[in-house]
């Protein structure tokens, strides 16, 4: 069983924190790689500020495609969030 810590919003050291730019750049030299392969693969982008911007965008063009990216990422969260792992 895992414990998790209540502390949610509260920031304990300001070294943790990736800027958002170079996540997205990390995270676009791996969709270039994968595409590179020739690999189709299907993003889906969500930024979110405490009582601000709140924005969805996907490569993904069918509104059922986008609702299981977010679904499967959410659901991913979760199982690692208690525990279960594949």
């Amino acid at each position: 069983m895992k414990v998790i810590d209540g502390g949610f919003g509260k920031k304990k050291d300001d070294k943790d924190i990736v800027p958002t730019k170079e996540f997205l750049s990390t995270f676009a030299l791996k969709a270039k790689d994968y595409e590179d392969e020739g690999r189709e693969v299907k993003a889906i982008v969500l930024m979110y500020e405490d009582g601000g911007v709140f924005e969805v965008a996907s490569n993904e063009q069918y509104p059922d495609g986008v609702f299981m990216l977010l679904h499967m990422s959410a659901h991913a969260i979760l199982n690692e969030t208690l525990g279960v792992t594949i």
